[in-house]
C-alpha cells in the first residue's frame, strides 16, 4: 500500500494559555520524518495542547507549527493533511465500518468505487476485512478504534495523530493494540504523534518519548536513554519508579549508605541531597546488624519488589529475583547498597 512521504514536525515557541493556566510555555520540539513519537506527561501538562495545535483544532498564543518547513499555523484544520485518532473512537453510529473508513474520501469527492476499494484495503491492513458491513454498536472496543485507525489513513496523511487511543481499553486489548498500531506504524513509515500518559505504553512503542510537565518539555530522548539517564528529577520520577534516599554532596560525590558515589548530571546548591535510585539498582542481603527492615513485599513476577524502611523513615523499593528474594519477609533485618557508579541527585524534599 503506498503511503505519503513522511513528514518533519517542528514545534517553534509555542505558547498557549486559557484564562490563567498556562498549557503551553515556549514549546520547542522536532519529529523526524517517519518516526513514532510520544508526548508523554500528566494530566495537563500540554500533550494534547500542543497534538491539537499540530492538527489545527487549537492555535498558539505565540510560536509556530511547521511540517515539512512549511508554517502551518493559520492553515486550517482540513488542509492539515494529518489524520486523527481520539479516545472516544468518534465513529458515525449510522455508517457501516466501511462506510466509517471510506467518509474523508467520500467528501474529497473521490469515486465510489475507488474509495470503496481503499477502504477496504484499509480494513484489511487493520485485520477487520471481514467487518467491513458492522456498525459500531456491533464492534468491540478494539475492533472500534481500529476502524478509527483505519479512517485516518484513509487521505493518505502526511502526519498520524494519535490522542490517548487505548486508555478506553481493557489492559490485554490495550497491549495488543498497541502492538498492532507501532507494526502498522513502521509498514507505513508515516511520521507518528502518540500522546499518553502511560509510561509503559510510550517506553514500549515509541522511539523517542518527550516528556512534559506544566506546559513545558523537561526532556526528550529514546526509552533507554529516558529511563537509565533522566534528565531532570521530574523525569526519573515520572517515568518508572524511583526511591530517594537522603544523601550530603561532598566535593563532586555524594554520600549515601555509607558509600561516597560520584554524581551525573547538575548538583543543586545545597549540600542536603536526595539521590534518586531506582529499585533494580539497590543491592541489599540480609543482616542482623542491618538499620533497616523490610516492611512489605510485592511478587511481580521474574521479581519481587521489596519495601524497606531505613532508620529514618525513609522508604526504598529494591527489586530482587525472586529465588534471592525468599526469606526476606516483612520484618527482616538488611542492608543497604547501591552499585559503584554516578547517580543522579535532587534537592532534598523533606
Amino acid at each position: 500500500m503506498t503511503q505519503t512521504k513522511a513528514a518533519t514536525v517542528e514545534f517553534r515557541g509555542l505558547r498557549r494559555e486559557f484564562g490563567t493556566t498556562i498549557a503551553l510555555d515556549g514549546l520547542d520540539l522536532t519529529v523526524r520524518p517517519g518516526e513514532f513519537l510520544a508526548l508523554l506527561g500528566p494530566s495537563g501538562c500540554g500533550k494534547t495542547t500542543a497534538l491539537r495545535m499540530l492538527a489545527g483544532f487549537e492555535h498558539p498564543d505565540a510560536g509556530q507549527v511547521l511540517v515539512d518547513g512549511e508554517d502551518v499555523t493559520r492553515v486550517p484544520a482540513h488542509r492539515r493533511d494529518a489524520g486523527m485518532v481520539f479516545q472516544s473512537y468518534s465513529l458515525f453510529p449510522h455508517l457501516s465500518a466501511l462506510d466509517n473508513v471510506a467518509f474523508g474520501l467520500r467528501m474529497r469527492k473521490v469515486r465510489t468505487a475507488e474509495r470503496r476499494a481503499r477502504a477496504g484495503e484499509l480494513l484489511e491492513l487493520v485485520g477487520l476485512a471481514d467487518k467491513g458491513e458492522r456498525f459500531p454498536h456491533q464492534l468491540s472496543g478494539g475492533q472500534q478504534q481500529r476502524i478509527a485507525l483505519a479512517r485516518a489513513l484513509a487521505l493518505r496523511p502526511r502526519v498520524l495523530l494519535l490522542d490517548e487511543p487505548l486508555s478506553a481499553l481493557d489492559a490485554k486489548v490495550r497491549l495488543t493494540l498497541r502492538e498492532e498500531i507501532r507494526r502498522l506504524q513502521q509498514e507505513l513509515g508515516i511520521t507518528t504523534l502518540f500522546v499518553t500518559h502511560d509510561q509503559e505504553e510510550a517506553l514500549s512503542v515509541a522511539d523517542r518519548v518527550a516528556v512534559m510537565n506544566a506546559g513545558r518539555l523537561e526532556q526528550c530522548a529514546e526509552p533507554a536513554e529516558l529511563y537509565g539517564r533522566p534528565a531532570t528529577a521530574f523525569v526519573a520520577e515520572f517515568v518508572g519508579t524511583m526511591s530517594r534516599i537522603p544523601g550530603v554532596l561532598v566535593g563532586g560525590d555524594v554520600e549515601v549508605l555509607g558509600q561516597r558515589l560520584p554524581v551525573d548530571g547538575p548538583m543543586p546548591d545545597t549540600t542536603e541531597v536526595d539521590v534518586l535510585v531506582r529499585p533494580e539498582a539497590v543491592r541489599l542481603h540480609a543482616d542482623s546488624a542491618g538499620d533497616a527492615r523490610v516492611v512489605a513485599t510485592a511478587f511481580l513476577g521474574a521479581v519481587v519488589r521489596l519495601t524497606v524502611r531505613l532508620a529514618d523513615g525513609t522508604e526504598v523499593k529494591a527489586d530482587l529475583p525472586a529465588h534471592e528474594a525468599a526469606g526476606l519477609g516483612a520484618g527482616t533485618a538488611v542492608r543497604l547498597s547501591l552499585p559503584e557508579r554516578p547517580v543522579l541527585v535532587a534537592e532534598r524534599t523533606s
